[in-house]
């Protein structure tokens, strides 16, 4: 039976481009980082970049998103940075969710539930 996520992965063209933004601009812990393979530890899952030198288009919605709260300041946080946000913060009654690209072009999201 399947019951944990060993690790999510997104491509990344420039390795050490990709692990200082994910470093520096999404505050994440490196765990390790190779030429080919790089992993942070967010919570209790692993985020992994590998190396892609041709990767497809980004998915219509993002495949990975953090909890942010209160997510305005984290994209404040992130527009201060030149990250650059896909669209305008979304408001649903599931809650809030706005998206953003990393430093490779993939699609990644922020997503805040409503407050009980």
């Amino acid at each position: 039976m399947m019951d944990q996520i060993a690790f999510l992965a997104c491509p990344a063209r420039d390795m050490n481009r990709a692990v200082d933004f994910y470093r520096r601009v999404l505050g994440l812990s490196l765990l390790f980082q190779r030429e080919d393979w790089s992993e942070f530890k967010v919570g209790g899952v692993r985020l992994a970049l590998y190396r892609e030198d041709h990767p497809g288009d980004a998915p219509a919605r993002p495949a990975i998103s953090f909890q942010a709260r209160p997510i305005e300041k984290k994209i404040a946080r992130l527009k201060a940075q030149g990250v650059v946000m896909d669209g305008e913060l979304e408001q649903h009654a599931y809650g809030k969710l706005a998206c953003f690209f990393d430093s490779e072009g993939n699609r990644l999201g922020l997503y805040e539930p409503p407050t009980a």
